[in-house]
């Protein structure tokens, strides 16, 4: 699945550029990875839930309320994930 992060960002030690990402979990080592422009940012995740009631991989990109935003995915056999990035406002730039 492709998420589109609009604005640079942060998650935990990781520094995530503008752009599409393709998103991936790595449950064995609890990180979620994006895949773009030939890097992987590896992403701290946390279980949210065990047991899910989906039958397909879904991935969901939300702002959570201000700057921070949620990447949740749900794998069946491996339950719901979470990983929550603070994206960059305009006025760091300057």
């Amino acid at each position: 699945m492709k998420i589109t992060v609009a604005r640079d960002a942060t998650c935990g030690k990781a520094v995530i550029p503008a752009g599409e990402y393709w998103v991936a979990l790595q449950a064995d080592s609890q990180q979620i990875l994006l895949v773009a422009r030939g890097t992987d940012i590896k992403l701290p995740a946390t279980r949210r839930r065990t047991a899910t009631k989906s039958k397909s991989t879904s991935v969901q990109f939300y702002a959570g309320g201000g700057p921070i935003w949620s990447l949740v995915i749900n794998v069946p056999k491996q339950g719901e994930w979470v990983a929550l990035l603070e994206l960059t406002s305009d006025k760091d730039k300057d």
